[in-house]
């Protein structure tokens, strides 16, 4: 007797395990976006520069994580299921420079 699931199981857990992943990745990542948008309040007013730099290096962050979010769930990088996703990813940075600068 074989153990083997038929095709669409296996399509069905290969969905289920590419969810997954993808959840774990972006509550993973997302820290970093957000350390880096919080180190930018916590340095002060007074290392501007420094802010501004952490703050634009949050907009890359982003944008990785869209793109790595994207390509583990197979989907097509512009789509309109998954841009409101970039949208709101970089809606926290722009919250960031808002609420620093």
């Amino acid at each position: 007797m074989s153990t083997r699931m038929p095709d669409s199981s296996e399509e069905s857990l290969n969905i289920v395990r590419r969810r997954i992943l993808a959840i774990t990745w972006v509550v993973t990542a997302i820290h970093g976006l957000f350390g880096a948008i919080g180190a930018a309040y916590a340095l002060g007013p007074d290392r501007r520069s420094d802010q501004v730099i952490l703050l634009v290096v949050s907009v890359p962050l982003a944008l990785i994580i869209y793109g790595v979010t994207v390509v583990i769930l197979d989907k097509p990088i512009i789509g309109w299921r998954t841009t409101p996703w970039l949208v709101l990813l970089l809606g926290f940075c722009v919250a960031g420079f808002v609420w620093v600068l």
